[in-house]
């Protein structure tokens, strides 16, 4: 039986909720989450010691690394309340989900 995939919540949505927005950006400002985040960041990150002559495994770190630390700047932009303008892009990114060919 495949697995069914749960679509992700509008942005839209998401900054309706000033709540959840709120609630979001006091998890994010406690000193607990802050230094989790920055220790997380400071062990994930590059040495001088685990650059290796492989560039294929340096590029699989590297891009790795880049992601984990998008991922904590995301949650930042996801507390700034954004304006009303819809993303037009944010349909049509899953129809290929909702309507396989």
């Amino acid at each position: 039986m495949p697995k069914e995939i749960a679509l992700p919540v509008p942005l839209d949505r998401w900054f309706n909720d000033v709540k959840k927005i709120e609630e979001l950006r006091t998890v994010l400002d406690s000193e607990a989450f802050q230094t989790a985040s920055a220790t997380l960041k400071e062990v994930a990150g590059p040495t001088y010691a685990s650059v290796s002559t492989d560039a294929a495994a340096n590029n699989g770190r590297f891009s790795w690394y880049a992601g984990y630390r998008d991922a904590f700047n995301d949650l930042y932009k996801l507390t700034r309340i954004q304006g009303n303008k819809p993303n037009p892009h944010q349909a049509e990114e899953w129809t290929h989900i909702q309507n396989p060919q």
